[in-house]
């Protein structure tokens, strides 16, 4: 079981980090979460147990330092902001290779 649980949240990160790199948000750029959290499927979005799994991915890779989250300040108020570090671009690399094969 817990197993199943590691290879989910390895998805997860894999599919978080995968679109930060598409959409080249490094350091002094950044993205909004939600943005983020779209490309995630559904039955993470809208169930419980989902959402609590996605809080743990992200909470791990801000962690681990690979991501970088912020509260900005936009023209409604504040939302949380997110760029991957360009300080560990090659333990992402190396994450990423490891989880593909």
């Amino acid at each position: 079981m817990p197993n199943e649980v590691m290879e989910e949240t390895d998805g997860l990160k894999k599919l978080i980090l995968q679109k930060l790199i598409r959409g080249n948000v490094w350091g002094g750029k950044h993205t909004p979460l939600d943005f983020v959290t779209k490309g995630i499927p559904e039955h993470y979005r809208n169930t419980h147990k989902g959402k609590k799994v996605v809080e743990k991915v992200l909470k791990e890779l801000t962690n681990d330092g690979w991501i970088i989250i912020k509260a900005k300040t936009t023209g409604k108020g504040s939302d949380d902001h997110v760029s991957l570090n360009p300080r560990k671009v090659s333990e992402i690399k190396q994450f990423l290779q490891q989880t593909s094969t």
